[in-house]
């Protein structure tokens, strides 16, 4: 389940008995009011959009879930990447010494009223400083690891199990969304060589960054799509929905791209200045103008198409500005070998492709989701992409759960509870 604020989207998959994930089961439902920046706004909303985009998912997949994944994001939400290190007893790595490494390693990051969340794909595992798959059984003297965290507050999580459990299911994990963007789109190419995410979303944008198969950094940005949306109904003094057909219809400018990085000023000659009113020659074209249908009394209902388009081209253009500095304040920007994957649903304009190449001077792709059989046709799309990942990091996680690499919760923790009971009673 991946709790959008323009939409909420819940995916079911399947995985075969040769690994293949297929995506059986799609639904949807708006997101408007229910959740901005990661916080559950109304909880009604909330628990309305999701039993409606649920219940779809079920009869597309004509199957019953239990429980779900969950990704998380926005500004309340902090990561951190940290390491802990185990001498091992009789030089064999048992299950124990994993879990005391990953305690130690998040020992600093606990807070009082914060839940510490990682995901089993951003977890790396050295045995003597030798990196491992799955260390247990191996032998050596140290047990180290290196985790990425996600903190964020308790009551986040709350609010979300509480809109879960009034549908009569549980949460069985939860995942930074960044990272699930990640595993929705790369390839294991694109995470060895180096690369970045970014996940345009509505009111969050999310930035995960990887090389040598491991992730480097990640942050969660409290600005989106809905900042260009607001510029231009501000600007245009037309609705929300309006503005929003517009950013889509004519998209970010071309002639403003190559105008801001590809003219050289000292190629352009000063024209001179007219003495009087300059004559309009025949093949002059008028300015182009556009009608606009919602704008307030008094607002002018035609305005020109470069007021839009300086607009929408000014707010994204300072959104991917400030992802290029954070990336070079932390030295981050020298590994994007093979550039920037942009998703999520503001990733759709036109040519925020070309204005994030001219931006980062990197390659640049919309991402689209793979790594799953996806049947139906409308998850084929970059807003789908964390949804996508969310369903890798489930199997991963069950996987990892089974053989004893994470603690389980939700419904696998119950059975262990119950297993645990069985034979404290019956055999201790």
């Amino acid at each position: 389940m991946d709790f959008g604020s323009r939409e909420i989207r819940v995916l079911i998959g399947r995985q075969d008995s040769d690994g293949v994930i297929r995506i059986i089961g799609h639904g949807t439902a708006p997101g408007h009011g229910c959740v901005s920046q990661g916080v559950i706004q109304d909880r009604n909303a909330a628990q309305v959009a999701l039993r409606k985009a649920l219940s779809a998912a079920e009869k597309e997949a004509r199957a019953h879930v239990r429980t779900l994944f969950c990704g998380i994001n926005g500004k309340n939400v902090e990561t951190f990447i940290r390491e802990g290190n185990v001498k091992i007893d009789r030089e064999l790595v048992e299950r124990a010494h994993m879990a005391e490494a990953r305690d130690i390693a998040e020992r600093d990051i606990l807070a009082p009223g914060k839940h510490i969340a990682s995901s089993i794909s951003a977890q790396e595992w050295y045995v003597d400083d030798l990196r491992v798959l799955d260390p247990i059984g191996i032998c050596g003297q140290v047990l180290k690891t290196r985790v990425h965290f996600a903190r964020l507050p308790a009551a986040i999580e709350d609010n979300l199990i509480a809109c879960i459990e009034s549908q009569g299911r549980e949460l069985e994990d939860i995942i930074f969304l960044p990272l699930a963007s990640a595993l929705g789109v790369l390839t294991p190419e694109d995470m060895e060589l180096g690369v970045a995410v970014i996940d345009l979303g509505r009111s969050t944008t999310g930035l995960a960054v990887f090389r040598d198969l491991r992730i480097l950094g990640s942050q969660s940005f409290e600005w989106g799509g809905y900042h260009i949306t607001r510029d231009v109904a501000a600007g245009l003094q037309v609705t929300f929905e309006e503005a929003d057909e517009l950013i889509l219809e004519y998209g970010i400018s071309d002639e403003f791209i190559h105008r801001e990085f590809h003219e050289d000023p000292e190629d352009v000659a000063p024209e001179p200045e007219p003495e009087g009113p300059a004559p309009r020659h025949r093949d002059q074209k008028e300015p182009a103008r556009i009608k606009l249908n919602t704008v307030v009394a008094g607002a002018p209902s035609i305005v020109e198409r470069a007021e839009l388009d300086m607009i929408i081209f000014e707010r994204a253009k300072e959104l991917l500005v400030k992802i290029r500095q954070h990336l070079h304040a932390r030295g981050l920007a020298k590994n994007l070998v093979r550039g920037v994957v942009l998703t999520g649903g503001a990733s759709a304009i036109k040519n925020y492709v070309a204005l994030a190449e001219a931006i980062f001077q990197v390659p640049i792709r919309v991402g689209q989701p793979n790594s799953v059989e996806i049947l139906p046709h409308e998850v084929q799309a970059p807003e789908f992409a964390a949804s996508v990942g969310i369903v890798r990091h489930a199997f991963e996680y069950r996987a990892a759960a089974r053989n004893g690499r994470v603690e389980a919760r939700g419904v696998m923790r119950s059975h262990a509870k119950r297993l645990a009971s069985f034979f404290k009673k019956y055999f201790f």
